[in-house]
């Protein structure tokens, strides 16, 4: 299983194929999963750290209707992608859409997984958080 950091800009070229990062990429990886993520961005897993992801969602209550609406909205959202032999994923215009993905994205690494975020949208969410990190960081080592 992969372990994502960094930063890295990208443009979607006009079939709204993505090229991954090459330091993204894992040795044997065919496919990722892709899903609805948090703050308005994707969340891309291999396929070891996706089925971690599925169990935890097998594992949640289906009986409790906020549990059930969140395994509804994630699972609903998930997409297989290959992997094509120039490193390209095909995102897909519907995706773009869905998400307000435009043509330039910013992929993050997040540990386990990565996120594709439309570089503008991301752009202002690190400005708006950036200026919390440090009282971030003290609540986290004091919670």
């Amino acid at each position: 299983m992969g372990k994502f950091f960094g930063t890295y800009q990208r443009s979607l070229d006009t079939k709204g194929r993505l090229l991954i990062p090459s330091k993204l990429l894992s040795e044997g990886v065919k496919s990722y999963y892709i899903l609805r993520g948090f703050e308005g961005c994707l969340s891309v897993y291999e396929e070891d750290a996706f089925e971690k992801l599925q169990a935890k969602l097998e594992s949640m209550d289906f009986m409790d209707p906020e549990s059930r609406t969140f395994i509804r909205l994630v699972s609903s959202s998930i997409q297989e992608l290959p992997l094509d032999s120039h490193g390209r994923v095909l995102l897909g215009k519907d995706t773009c859409r869905d998400y307000a993905i435009g043509e330039n994205v910013t992929i993050i690494g997040v540990l386990d997984h990565f996120e594709i975020w439309d570089a503008m949208a991301y752009a202002r969410y690190n400005l708006e958080n950036s200026k919390n990190y440090e009282a971030l960081a003290n609540r986290r080592k004091n919670g």
